[in-house]
């Protein structure tokens, strides 16, 4: 009997995560199954419309509620090209460019750059942002990594919008290397004084996020165990590309 029950189950269509956690629908397809046509290496087609079904959006009272709905869906019109998730190659071993998050990865590459066409009222990258982290805890995303996916979208946002922003997050990442640098120093020279303004300068530094605050809090202290196997996955690339680079002076 538990053969026939296991043969049973096996010819059950399989429901896509999104769908068991009851965040997102896909349109024609209640196992949520997402149509890409890859386009080259790097971009993909969107074949299908997800509409955003949890219950938060985090911009309630932020925005209208017109607004609030159309945010929700995503398709093919308003999306005709992807890359799914924008994920540095050297940060790969944290977060992949697709995942239980990719219905989420969808609609903020819609958002960002603000679609104008027609505009979205009120909406800013900003708010793109936070929108994203809360579809990601509706996902089922864990609060370290969803906190720090959007810290890293955060980061680009302020990075790409105007140049103050990004002179600020330049003097925030400067700011963070002393930091780090002070705090070992200090650790291994027995200074506590030093030891102690390390670790709560984040919370000083992080108002050159703006409003922001908290991605920058996220980032300051998550740098000091991201950082090393970041370094350590970008010089073994560089190594690579160098092993290819010899081996094709013979080959080509």
């Amino acid at each position: 009997m538990a053969g026939v029950a296991h043969r049973l189950t096996d010819t059950e269509p399989r429901r896509a995560p999104w769908v068991l956690t009851d965040s997102f629908e896909v349109e024609g397809d209640p196992t949520g199954k997402i149509g890409l046509y890859q386009i080259d290496e790097e971009t993909f087609a969107l074949q299908s419309t997800l509409t955003y079904v949890g219950e938060e959006t985090g911009l309630e009272g932020k925005l209208s509620p017109p607004t609030l709905l159309r945010i929700r869906s995503v398709s093919p019109e308003t999306l005709p090209t992807t890359d799914l998730a924008s994920v540095p190659g050297v940060l790969r071993w944290f977060a992949g460019r697709y995942g239980v998050y990719t219905p989420a990865a969808l609609v903020h590459d819609w958002l960002i750059p603000q679609p104008v066409d027609p505009p979205l009222a009120g909406m800013t990258n900003e708010y793109a942002d936070r929108y994203f982290r809360f579809m990601l805890g509706d996902l089922g995303v864990p609060l370290i990594r969803r906190w720090l996916m959007w810290a890293a979208t955060a980061a680009r946002s302020r990075f790409t919008s105007g140049w103050l922003n990004a002179v600020a997050l330049v003097v925030w990442v400067l700011a963070s290397i002393v930091g780090m640098i002070t705090f070992v120093v200090g650790l291994f020279m027995g200074n506590v004084t030093a030891v102690v303004a390390a670790t709560f300068a984040p919370f000083l530094f992080a108002g050159l996020w703006g409003s922001q605050y908290g991605a920058g809090i996220v980032a300051a202290y998550s740098a000091p165990w991201i950082l090393p196997p970041t370094l350590f996955a970008w010089a073994g690339y560089l190594i690579y590309l160098a092993f290819e680079w010899f081996v094709g002076l013979f080959t080509d």
